[in-house]
């Protein structure tokens, strides 16, 4: 750590982020993880998210206000917000609206007890947020940090789930021009971000970071061999054979039915391989249809699985697979992804197989493991066997090279010195 850093030690730190919360509760654990490690340096940090969990479409705590405070400097303040069950709509605009409506009206009990900010940020996914720690900064004169995750509108533009002169997609771009013209600092955790935020956008290079995805691996490495965290028919299905692993949505441009088709492709080629899919999604049923219809007996299909049971499935695995494609869409992701499960693929040491038309990307530039081609089974099934009959020493370099490559650019230590380099 850095003398600057010593000097603006006990300083404090607000942070805006509607989805973040303590691991227990599921969400985003991005801005507890640097909390954690703000709070060892000495720092004083508050969270403001939202008490319904996006997730799992339930509430943290149903108290107009309730703060924990789960480190010795740093509170978590949840506020009541409106419920929904859909992920679009007019209930989740709501809940959006109503957090920052939250955060401005409680802001000054927030700050008369635990003190005033030195520093706040705001963090999309959703920029309502930007906006409350815009005025947040403003009424205290101190510097507005805005973090981006989502590129809205531009993702669903190049999605196709809207078109440019949507009122949804012209309100988001005046919010997101908005943000550009009164941020101090812009952080960004998409791999090639600053190809939009710099090069299209003209926000000044100097005054952006990359900072992507964060992950303590104190509590990854101590939840890897836990592996009663599982359920048990996970326990089972991983006590034998070549073990292939997905974690996350099951949604198409995901991959999932690619993942499904190849195994059956290796089911038929009699090879002792097999597969478990932990997550949740609008796919699953009709994944556990195809399995059943295809009597595929080397794939397992479980519902999302507690966060802290993740380390011990995916260090279980020979190969780890993840997808960003959307079929017929190839500009969706030029500007690089930003996967929670990456992270943790590349940390666990487990070799990777990564569906993305794209050569310049972590998997492939660290030496973690391989790229297939998206929705193309048969690749996916050669690269598996491909995997399956290298020597143990030969597929181990592949982990070695993932794992080296996240304590270099992802550990929640280097992040942080980053993270601290564009808060103050």
């Amino acid at each position: 750590m850095g003398k600057s850093k010593q000097i603006k030690q006990g300083k404090t730190i607000w942070m805006i982020d509607h989805y973040s919360s303590e691991p227990e509760y599921g969400g985003i654990s991005r801005q507890y993880d640097f909390a954690r490690e703000l709070d060892r340096r000495g720092y004083r940090v508050i969270i403001f998210a939202s008490g319904f969990s996006h997730y799992t479409h339930s509430y943290i705590s149903e108290k107009e206000v309730f703060i924990k405070r789960p480190f010795a400097h740093v509170r978590y303040v949840y506020f009541k917000t409106a419920g929904y069950k859909e992920n679009q709509g007019a209930a989740r605009a709501r809940n959006m609206a109503d957090f920052m409506r939250k955060v401005l009206k409680y802001e000054p009990l927030i700050a008369r007890h635990y003190g005033k900010p030195d520093v706040v940020e705001g963090c999309s996914v959703h920029p309502l947020a930007w906006i409350a720690a815009y005025r947040i900064s403003k009424k205290y004169n101190i510097r507005f940090v805005a973090e981006i995750r989502d590129f809205w509108p531009q993702v669903w533009i190049m999605s196709g789930d809207i078109k440019p002169l949507h009122p949804r997609a012209v309100f988001f771009e005046i919010l997101e021009k908005w943000m550009f013209g009164h941020a101090d600092r812009i952080i960004y955790s998409q791999y090639h971000g600053d190809r939009y935020i710099c090069d299209e956008k003209g926000f000044p290079r100097n005054r952006t970071s990359l900072i992507g995805q964060v992950m303590d691996c104190e509590r990854f490495d101590k939840n890897k061999k836990r592996l009663k965290l599982l359920p048990e028919n996970i326990r089972r299905f991983l006590e034998d054979g070549f073990i292939c692993g997905f974690t996350g949505y099951y949604v198409k441009y995901n991959g999932v039915y690619t993942m499904l088709e190849a195994m059956k492709i290796l089911q038929d080629r009699k090879l002792p391989v097999k597969m478990v899919f932990a997550g949740n999604g609008e796919e699953k049923e009709s994944m556990l249809k195809y399995v059943k219809d295809y009597h595929l007996y080397n794939v397992l299909i479980t519902d999302r699985i507690a966060r802290e049971a993740v380390p011990a499935l995916i260090s279980r695995c020979d190969v780890c697979i993840a997808q960003a494609e959307r079929e017929g869409k190839p500009d969706v992701y030029k500007y690089g992804v930003s996967l929670l499960k990456m992270n943790e693929y590349l940390y666990a040491g487990t070799c990777i197989l990564f569906g993305f038309r794209f050569k310049d990307n972590e998997v492939t530039e660290s030496g973690a493991g391989l790229l297939y081609k998206p929705y193309q089974a048969s690749d996916l099934a050669d690269k598996i066997q491909y995997l399956y009959e290298l020597n143990d020493a030969e597929r181990k370099k592949y982990g070695e090279h993932a794992r080296e490559y996240y304590k270099k650019n992802h550990s929640v230590k280097v992040l942080t010195d980053k993270l601290l380099e564009m808060l103050f």
